[in-house]
C-alpha cells in the first residue's frame, strides 16, 4: 500500500515511493527539494569562491565516464562512480539503491545513437549538480528524449554520485 504525504493544508498525495527507500524518503522530499532550491537559487555566488580549481572539469569528465559506463555495461566502473548511499529516481518514478542500478546496469541499454546536449556543471564547494538533456533511438526506431540532473558530493577527497533523477521529456 502507497504510503500517504499529507501536506501542510492537510491534503494528502500519494507518495508512489516503494518499499524501504520509499519509507526513508517520504518525509525527506519537501525538505530535499527546498534544500536543492535554495543551493541552486543562493549559492549561486558562492560558487566561484568555494570552487576549487579544475572542480568543474572533473564532474564534466565524470559526467562523460557515466555515459560510457552506461553504453558499455561497465558495471565496476558505476560501483567507482557511485556513493554507498546512492539514490536513483527512474523516469517511470521508481526510486533504486545502488545495488539495483548496478543490477540494471549490466544489461546492455536500448539506446542507439545516444547524445547529451544543454550540459550544465554547477559546483557548489563539496556539492555538484550535472543535468543535461539526453536523446536516444530504442532498436525498435521510437524516439526518446529525457532529461536528467545527478548530485555529487565530494567525500574523502573524491568526486561521488549520490543522487541521480531522469525525467521524460517531450521531443523537440
Amino acid at each position: 500500500m502507497p504510503e500517504i504525504a499529507r501536506g501542510g493544508n492537510g491534503a494528502s498525495s500519494a507518495a508512489l515511493i516503494p518499499g524501504r527507500i520509499g519509507a526513508i524518503l517520504a518525509p525527506m522530499a519537501r525538505p530535499l527539494c527546498a534544500l536543492l532550491a535554495a543551493l541552486a537559487l543562493a549559492a549561486a555566488p558562492l560558487r566561484a569562491a568555494e570552487a576549487a580549481p579544475g572542480d568543474e572539469a572533473a564532474i564534466r569528465q565524470l559526467n562523460d565516464d557515466w555515459v560510457r559506463a552506461y553504453l558499455s555495461c561497465d558495471v565496476a566502473r558505476f560501483r567507482a562512480l557511485l556513493a554507498a548511499d546512492f539514490v536513483g529516481v527512474l523516469a517511470d518514478g521508481r526510486v533504486i539503491d545502488k545495488a539495483q542500478f548496478l543490477a540494471q546496469a549490466a544489461e546492455p541499454p536500448d539506446a542507439r545513437d545516444l547524445r547529451l546536449r544543454d550540459v550544465a556543471i554547477r559546483v557548489y564547494g563539496d556539492a555538484a549538480l550535472a543535468g543535461g538533456a539526453v536523446t536516444y533511438r530504442r532498436a525498435n526506431g521510437a524516439a526518446v528524449r529525457t532529461r536528467y540532473t545527478t548530485v555529487y558530493a565530494r567525500r574523502a577527497g573524491a568526486w561521488v554520485i549520490v543522487w541521480a533523477q531522469w525525467t521524460r521529456a517531450a521531443p523537440p
